[in-house]
Parts: structure tokens; C-alpha cells; sequence
């Protein structure tokens, strides 16, 4: 019986992986956003407002296609008691909406991303105090990512 348990526990490993690599990749993210930050605030540098405004227009048209596509399947037979203008309305705004958001969102970690990986080509590990305070800081955010997976999770049926 004791063998077959750890049968089941070594099967689950997937889990482990993925929610190791999840955590990883988002404290990274983290890590490169902080970077990027310091690297437009201690020597005020700036990127390209044309670079910003390209990235800004793509993920606001991938996402807002996006939203449209999930209002037009979940919208058929919603509306009871508003007129077809007042549905036209909230069909066409919310998706420009959220994408609106969405898009200034990710635009702001990607240009941030980009402007962390810039220092850190620049001066390494140095900028932090060597490679002993970037894992100490990747070990930290990593433990906050994975708090918060855990906290955004669905909770299991029971």
C-alpha cells in the first residue's frame, strides 16, 4: 500500500514542475520590472516614445479583440429589458475598455522588462551587490509569486 502512494506522489511531479516554473518565471518578471524602474530613475534615461506607443498599440488591438471575442460568445441571449442600441453600446465599449487597461498594463511591464534587462547587460550583478543579493532577491520573489498563485487559485470543489 505504501508503494502505491508513492507511485501517486512521484506521477504528480508535473504539478510540482509547473508550479516551480510558474513562481520562477513571475518572480523574474518582478525582479526585471523593479530593474527596469531603477534604470529610469537613477540615470534618467527614457526609451523611445515611438517604441512605446508601437507596444502600447499592439496589446491594446490583441487585447481588445480578445475581450470582442469573449463578449460575442458570452453575450447570446443576455440583454432581457434593454433596447438593441443600449446592447450595441455596452458591447462595443466594455471590450475597448478593458483593453485600454490591459494594454497600458502590459505595456508598462514589457517597457520596464525591457529597461531591467538594459541594466543588467550594463553593469551585471553589480548593480545589486553581486550574485549572492540577486539570488537573495529572486529566492524573496519567488516566495511572494508563489503566495500569490496560491491566493489567486480557484478553490477546489469539494
Amino acid at each position: 500500500m505504501e508503494s502505491l502512494e508513492h507511485v501517486k506522489r512521484v506521477v504528480d511531479y508535473p504539478k510540482y514542475l509547473k508550479r516551480l516554473l510558474l513562481s520562477l518565471a513571475l518572480a523574474l518578471l518582478t525582479l526585471f520590472i523593479a530593474f527596469g524602474l531603477m534604470f529610469f530613475a537613477l540615470e534618467d534615461r527614457t526609451i523611445p516614445g515611438a517604441f512605446i506607443l508601437l507596444v502600447f498599440a499592439l496589446f491594446f488591438i490583441i487585447f481588445t479583440v480578445f475581450y470582442e471575442s469573449k463578449a460575442r460568445s458570452t453575450s447570446k441571449g443576455k440583454g432581457k429589458g434593454r433596447t438593441r442600441a443600449q446592447d450595441r453600446m455596452g458591447e462595443c465599449l466594455k471590450p475597448l475598455i478593458r483593453g485600454l487597461f490591459l494594454g497600458i498594463c502590459a505595456t508598462f511591464a514589457l517597457v520596464t522588462v525591457f529597461g531591467g534587462l538594459l541594466l543588467m547587460l550594463e553593469r551585471g550583478f553589480a548593480l545589486i551587490g553581486g550574485e549572492l543579493s540577486f539570488i537573495s532577491a529572486l529566492a524573496i520573489s519567488m516566495i511572494i509569486s508563489m503566495v500569490y498563485l496560491t491566493l489567486l487559485r480557484p478553490p477546489s470543489p469539494s
